[in-house]
């Protein structure tokens, strides 16, 4: 766009000014540049964006302005007859030229010159209007090989994987194991996961009645967050050596800009309903049910009439949820000095009563940069409260228990709690207080030599309370103690702090070379505390724990140390050719000193065919690049000195000994690091000034995976961890890009990708197979996957007997037969969790001030194994509802052709093909619609005013077409149906 005024006439010089803005916020741009085309003459604009420059030319009239600034799309303006200029210009998404962020350690290149696998998105690509408790939420589809595992519950961890999962994880269901989760860094501070504790059944995160995780994301503003990049193969991770197998993500929080103050506000406010809700029996249908269920089995004296209730618990739990957002902000900078600094409120009522989400994020930065001395100081404090309700099965109680007695009293629920009375009378509440800072400086001693160091902090502490009143069931333990509590407190203190020296030069006007090399530290230590109190003499309200008759004690505490050296070496012949090499030495106290040190490191090298004269001059090829590259990586995040063996210390409440005993691992001195061979070639296209794609091949070889086993009966201890496996992923990811139309008052853009990924488990040290015991349905098989489900295939329901009929080793048995002659040992494959096909697209419209965002993900391919209490667990039909489809098609005389087995005891296989689903899907996650007002002439000083209206989470289209009456993969797929949001904004500069 291009606002113009002072008309004069052709002339042999002519001065001209003017300012250069953003067109998205209208801040002004510093360091912008407007040469004249065909020359090198012009100007540059300053702090403010202005500039100022005379013209002199015979034919100034028809002189071109070409206006550029790095990760900006350039403009060419004819200068015509005027002299006053204010020129816009719209920030270019994954440009060539664009600045990519390569490291924590300063590093940055243009995307044309990296070597390595560096996938980059900027927030605002993800669809910053929808209600997210953390940035990961939004990434799913949206990145080429990132799968994004959500959690249905508030704030709680999901699992990221990069290119596959990079470790194995523990059959018994712990969180205990090797994080699969990426290194994830932001502004230099490596953020720290929240673990569970070896051994301790206060802290195994098994279920609601145990320790709230919170996902570290959480403490990060999605608002505060100007990129993110996400490294993948060797050549971008091998600087993070043993810490990098699962790959890496840095998140970079935005900076102050000079000029004067500038502020922002923003507001986004919604409601949310539950969609794709389980269809439970009603009252009658249940007493039905179970009465079938009691005559089949004998019971003949439970069988009674129905009582005329019909109690739908789902709709008394529910409601019409909130969504709210407030940002305010301001940023702004003097001479060499810039600051910023914003706060954000946000906070979420699901259509659950009493699951809500606070969540208060702040950010304050200030920058100096002078001509050699650098400074940067980021202080992000966060404040977050979570509550949930803390019954089991609330929605699928028994649908014939009324919700008050006679009396108008609370009906009385054994164990589980009636949920309105629970609601209301119980707390589960956790608060967790955060800070991340860092501090960094450096130093230009001149055109060649520079160092750098920072430290980086990562601070929380977080209090959980769990109240269960005595007056409903839930507070009422098995042997009648009334009253119940639970406290924890988990106080987490990490640092890390790194210095390095940097060295740039050009030979000949055509080698470049770029070095680093550096020291690191860094310490974690976490304290962790637990008291639970059972039977108070005053119930119906919180009381301290020395009040209870029964009274547990318990403490625990985390530690891990590192210390490292990295290095890395550019290379680059006239932009054309690049060679990368990088190199890091590690040592962890998590092992034995025989296997405490790591060497890592990667090597990859480019080539830019578009330099070559076969190509420079191509009208079809703009940039053409093949990249290739390979290394080792290792992991070593598994907990605290993992090779030694920890012993448990239990007290009461009176500082009494109560007994001593080993934790689950032995001692194992030579347990060592993890190690991830990572291989990587990759193309990248560019076509038609419109296109670009990007095809990678990857392929990691992950061993001395870190696996349990059984330890001998006389150390005292359950298990032993070894390096004891090995494991593959590979496969193909494609992105793609397409600027369809970009005209003055109308433009569509499209981004697309796709990834595949196989997975095998090569070797198992000591044993072919490693069946679970714990978790259904779960298994470690050489030649197989790791995502695979494993049990019976079904042939479905025998019309003679009602029972379910399974084909094993050819011969076809029922249920009962199954149970009592096979093992996990015959378990075949019936299922895997692996699409064979995942990603996103995202479409971008814009008609003069309106623009349209959506945003979609698929996956293809893969299967989702459903709890056999959302289908047919008779055996809990006595308190618990169950799914209408068993009213409806369960098998009930000779000769029915039924989809489920026959309502009594009887014998089930939990791992039962039928319970296997196909999960493809496409998800239309998210849809904007926004319009930029002019706030030209308005009366309150505002720079820019958008409006958006937002759906997020709005429909899934299912592939499987199996269905067993009212309730199919949509439904099945969570026992709490997920959250549609609608949305209204407004976001403001001034």
């Amino acid at each position: 766009m291009l606002l113009i005024s002072c008309s004069l006439s052709a002339q042999s010089s002519r001065n001209i000014s003017g300012k250069v803005v953003d067109a998205a916020n209208k801040e002004e741009i510093l360091g912008a540049t407007i040469f004249i085309k065909g020359t090198k003459k012009g100007a540059v604009t300053s702090m403010d964006g202005t500039f100022n420059y005379t013209i002199k030319s015979n034919d100034i009239n028809n002189a071109v302005l070409l206006i550029s600034y790095l990760g900006y799309k350039s403009q060419e303006i004819v200068v015509g007859d005027k002299s006053v200029f204010i020129i816009e210009l719209e920030e270019e998404i994954e440009s060539l030229g664009e600045v990519v962020i390569t490291s924590s350690y300063g590093t940055q290149k243009r995307r044309e010159e990296v070597v390595g696998s560096i996938a980059s998105i900027k927030p605002k690509e993800l669809g910053l209007e929808q209600p997210a408790t953390s940035i990961d939420e939004l990434l799913q589809g949206q990145v080429a090989g990132v799968f994004i595992e959500t959690n249905p519950n508030l704030g709680e961890p999901v699992n990221i994987n990069i290119r596959g999962q990079g470790s194995l994880t523990p059959l018994n269901s712990s969180r205990i194991g090797t994080s699969t989760q990426p290194l994830i860094i932001v502004d230099g501070i490596f953020l720290s996961e929240e673990l569970g504790i070896d051994g301790s059944s206060f802290f195994d995160g098994n279920g609601r009645f145990d320790e709230n995780f919170l996902n570290p994301l959480a403490r990060v503003g999605i608002q505060d967050i100007e990129s993110i990049e996400i490294l993948r193969d060797a050549a971008a991770v091998g600087l993070y050596g043993a810490d990098a197998a699962n790959g890496v993500i840095i998140i970079t929080t935005a900076n102050g800009k000079s000029g004067k103050i500038a502020y922002n506000a923003s507001v986004q406010a919604g409601v949310s309903t539950a969609f794709n809700r389980i269809q439970y029996m009603n009252g009658e249908q249940y007493n039905e049910v179970r009465n079938l269920f009691n005559f089949n089995n004998g019971d003949f004296n439970l069988v009674t009439p129905w009582n005329g209730v019909n109690t739908d618990w789902f709709e008394l739990l529910n409601q019409t949820g909130s969504y709210q957002r407030y940002t305010a902000g301001a940023n702004g900078g003097v001479g060499d000095f810039r600051f910023r600094g914003s706060v954000t409120y946000q906070n979420r009522q699901e259509s659950q009563v009493g699951n809500s989400f606070d969540q208060i994020n702040a950010s304050f930065g200030i920058n100096y940069e002078g001509k050699k001395f650098k400074a940067a100081l980021k202080v992000a404090p966060s404040l977050i409260t979570k509550n949930n309700p803390n019954t089991l099965f609330n929605f699928a109680l028994d649908p014939t228990i009324p919700v008050r007695d006679m009396s108008g009293n609370f009906t009385q629920v054994d164990f589980f709690g009636n949920p309105i009375a629970a609601i209301e009378q119980n707390i589960s509440e956790a608060t967790t207080t955060a800070l991340l800072s860092s501090a960094q400086l450096s130093y230009e001693f001149n055109d060649l030599w520079s160092v750098r160091t920072l430290v980086g902090l990562d601070f929380s502490n977080k209090d959980q309370e769990q109240f269960f009143n005595g007056l409903n069931g839930s507070g009422i333990d098995s042997n009648g103690n009334i009253g119940r509590r639970n406290l924890r407190d988990r106080d987490t203190r990490n640092w890390n702090w790194n210095f390095n020296v940097n060295y740039k030069n050009t030979f000949n006007e055509k080698h470049n070379i770029e070095a680093i090399a550096g020291l690191e530290t860094r310490g974690q230590k976490a304290d962790f505390s637990f008291s639970r109190g059972r039977g108070f003499a005053v119930f119906d309200r919180p009381r301290p724990i020395s009040e209870a008759e029964i009274s547990d004690f318990d403490e625990d505490i985390l530690e891990s140390y590192n210390r490292s050296f990295f290095s890395q070496f550019n290379y680059d012949f006239d932009k054309k050719y690049f060679l990368l090499a990088n190199f890091r030495i590690d040592q962890s106290s998590a092992f034995g000193e025989d296997n405490d040190t790591a060497y890592n490191g990667g090597l990859g090298a480019s080539w830019v065919l578009t330099k070559e004269d076969m190509l420079s001059s191509s009208t079809f090829v703009d940039f053409l690049r093949l990249r290739v590259s390979g290394g080792f990586t290792g992991n070593s995040r598994i907990g605290s000195f993992r090779s030694l063996g920890i012993y448990e210390i239990l007290f009461d409440g009176s500082d009494r000994l109560r007994y001593v005993q080993p934790e689950e691992s032995a001692p194992n001195s030579n347990l060592g690091w993890e190690r991830n061979f990572k291989f990587n070639v990759g193309v990248d296209f560019n076509f038609l000034k419109k296109y670009s794609a990007v095809v990678e091949y990857f392929k990691d070889d992950i061993s001395d995976m870190i696996v349990q086993r059984d330890a001998i009966p006389e150390s005292g201890y359950s298990n032993i961890q070894i390096n004891g496996a090995r494991m593959l992923n590979q496969g193909v990811e494609l992105t793609l890009n397409a600027n369809w139309l970009n005209t003055e008052s109308f433009s569509w853009s499209t981004s697309f990708n796709l990834a595949t990924l196989n997975n095998e488990v090569l070797d198992l040290e000591g044993t072919g197979s490693n069946q679970s015991t714990e978790q259904q349905a779960r298994a470690q098989r050489v030649g197989t996957s790791t995502s695979a489900f494993w049990g019976f295939n079904s042939l479905g329901i025998d019309p003679a007997t009602g029972r379910e009929l399974f084909i094993v080793d050819g011969q076809v048995h029922d249920a009962q037969f199954v149970n009592e002659n096979f093992t996990s040992a015959d378990w075949e494959i019936i299922g895997d969790s692996q699409p064979d096909v995942y990603g996103g697209m995202r479409n971008n419209f814009k008609y003069k001030k309106i623009n349209l965002s959506i945003i979609t993900s698929y996956s293809i391919g893969n299967d989702i194994l459903i709890g056999r209490e959302l289908i047919d667990n008779y055996n809990q039909i006595s308190n618990r509802n169950n799914s209408v489809d068993i009213f409806n098609n369960a098998w009930r005389e000779v000769g029915d052709v039924a989809a489920l087995p026959v309502v009594a005891i009887n014998p089930s296989v939990s791992n039962s093909s039928r319970y296997v689903y196909d999960g493809s899907n496409v998800q239309l996650k998210a849809v904007t619609l926004s319009y930029n007002f002019n706030t030209e002439g308005w009366k309150i000083p505002l720079k820019t005013c958008t409006v958006n209206v937002n759906g997020s989470n709005l429909y899934y289209w299912f592939f499987n077409d199996r269905s067993t009456g009212s309730n199919g993969i949509a439904e099945l797929r969570n026992s709490y149906p997920e959250m549609r949001t609608f949305s209204l904004g407004i976001n403001t500069t001034f």
